[in-house]
């Protein structure tokens, strides 16, 4: 066999040699991939499990009534008879190897009703709420995911940032006219807080020279310029009219009816601030009355 023969069957042999590495290096690397997309891909089962845990634990405490909530750092949760109660022996076991603590915790507001992380007043109507869930991942490495929110006692506050007061009133002013062209009438205020709320103050802004002459609610008189209520004489837009205080029962809603300005007012721009005797205050519009 001459040498030219045995040098093409070296390089063959060679080059099958080579293609059978390659493919090894191949083989390899892909199931070195497959098992790498398989961790990555069950380790984010993991992550979404663990989130719905967490988000489960916050959908529960947000079931338990506000009175039954109880500060705890390491609280869990225990489901019978169709609702969940807050209990202290955390952390709790769940499914598939994970355990999850729920946290109440106070809040405190400054003077604004904000909250603030400290030097603010604790709230009596407010917790915040946590859940976390914690496991063990594929690597041995400890993990945890957390949710949380902030919950209010709207049904029964008791302090002074939600408790009721002129905020709290109901106001339609959909339906608003002008009666004749210069009387303000159907803007209905509804009482739904629980108690009755005495509206003492009433504001009133208009975008035209026209003056106030009187504000009846139903049908008594709180304001004119001759009296009842102060200041006398008709009043610009922003003056503050102190009225002969108006009851609002619970449960009721009145017109302020035949609120009449000096001119035509059709086109023009209104709104309106009510006062409470509790000094609360509610602002409505700008909004434009039809005709």
């Amino acid at each position: 066999m001459s040498a030219v023969k045995d040098n093409e069957i070296g390089y063959a042999m060679l080059e099958i040699l080579l293609a059978i590495s390659l493919a090894g290096l191949f083989f390899t690397a892909a199931i070195g991939m497959f098992m790498t997309g398989n961790n990555v891909s069950a380790e984010a089962l993991y992550e979404q499990k663990a989130i719905w845990f967490a988000q489960q634990g916050l959908e529960a405490l947000n079931t338990i009534t506000f009175t039954d909530l109880a500060l705890t750092q390491t609280g869990s949760l225990t489901f019978a008879a169709d609702q969940w109660t807050l209990g202290t022996s955390a952390p709790q076991s769940l499914d598939g190897g994970f355990t999850r603590t729920v946290k109440v915790e106070e809040t405190e507001r400054d003077v604004s009703c904000n909250t603030v992380a400290s030097g603010g007043t604790v709230d009596t109507d407010s917790y915040f709420l946590e859940s976390t869930v914690s496991w063990t991942d594929l690597k041995g490495q400890s993990k945890d995911v957390s949710v949380r929110s902030l919950r209010t006692n709207w049904e029964d506050p008791t302090g002074d940032c939600f408790a009721s007061d002129c905020s709290q009133l109901e106001w339609d002013v959909l339906g608003s006219s002008w009666f004749g062209g210069k009387q303000l009438r159907e803007i209905y205020i509804t009482n739904n807080t629980g108690e009755t709320k005495e509206i003492e103050g009433i504001t009133i802004w208009w975008d035209n020279a026209a003056e106030l002459q009187q504000i009846f609610f139903d049908s008594g008189k709180v304001w004119s310029s001759s009296g009842p209520g102060t200041p006398s004489g008709n009043q610009v837009s922003g003056a503050e009219i102190h009225i002969v205080s108006a009851d609002i029962l619970d449960g009721q809603t009145v017109e302020m009816h035949k609120t009449q300005f000096t001119q035509n007012m059709f086109g023009t721009t209104i709104s309106v601030m009510y006062e409470c005797d509790d000094g609360s205050s509610i602002t409505f519009g700008p909004f434009t009355p039809t005709y």
